[in-house]
């Protein structure tokens, strides 16, 4: 973890005076973003929170990866807790000079995992099936995947997503200054419970990512219309650190 936290002039501010609470690594990560309407998704983020736009314009991501090596700090990895699938759901909000993410979900399929998040971290877990499977090679030789997601407690058909996605580039840093670095280097999330603002902080190096391409079959996760084709960025592999929530 300390070579993580040696590099830290990416970061848009600086890391949080609180030791890391818990680690992950996320592998896989298909990112899929698109512009949306942004009355719509300003009508959803509560109003303590600034909505963040590029140019004017709101956007919104859904995110399929594997979680890998959770653990809590001083802590083992314990067997059938360090493992699960998760699917996010997020925009992009500001406050206090900080940019950040808000999520409108983050669907797992790690019962134990779900129950935690809603009840310590107060985030949108909800459980679901899910499925993860490798999908053969194209003909660059890049392996391809498949992942499924249906909400246990889906209604009306909605909380449901199916792709097939891979690699499509080697990866790179994105560009300072361009919209796919706003859209990615992220330090921070909020969250609001019982009236109050909560900030989480997360540190890892900076997003490696790949250009991407995917087929989405199914996609019922969004809560607001989505139009066009989405961009897409790949990672193979991320090693996150997350922090204590603060009142913010």
């Amino acid at each position: 973890m300390d070579d993580v936290l040696k590099v830290t002039s990416h970061r848009p501010f600086p890391l949080p005076d609180l030791p890391w609470m818990m680690t992950q690594t996320w592998e896989n990560l298909l990112f899929m973003h698109w512009p949306v309407d942004t009355s719509a998704i300003r009508a959803l983020v509560p109003a303590e929170l600034e909505l963040d736009t590029w140019e004017g314009q709101a956007w919104l991501t859904i995110s399929p990866f594997q979680v890998k090596h959770q653990r809590f700090r001083i802590m083992p990895e314990i067997p059938l807790l360090n493992e699960y699938l998760e699917l996010n759901v997020r925009t992009y909000v500001k406050r206090g000079g900080k940019h950040g993410v808000y999520f409108f979900s983050l669907d797992a399929n790690l019962a134990p995992a779900v129950l935690a998040a809603n009840g310590l971290l107060a985030l949108p877990y909800k459980h679901a099936e899910m499925e993860f499977k490798r999908a053969g090679e194209d003909a660059e030789g890049e392996t391809g995947f498949l992942f499924t997601n249906k909400r246990i407690s889906a209604e009306n058909g909605f909380g449901k997503y199916q792709a097939a996605y891979r690699p499509e580039s080697a990866p790179f840093v994105c560009k300072p200054g361009s919209l796919e670095h706003w859209l990615v280097e992220r330090y921070c999330l909020f969250t609001t419970r019982d009236g109050k603002v909560l900030r989480g902080d997360i540190h890892h190096l900076p997003w490696d990512v790949g250009e991407a391409w995917a087929a989405v079959s199914v996609n019922t996760m969004s809560p607001v219309s989505l139009y066009g084709d989405p961009i897409l960025q790949y990672c193979e592999s991320k090693k996150v650190l997350m922090f204590p929530f603060v009142e913010d």
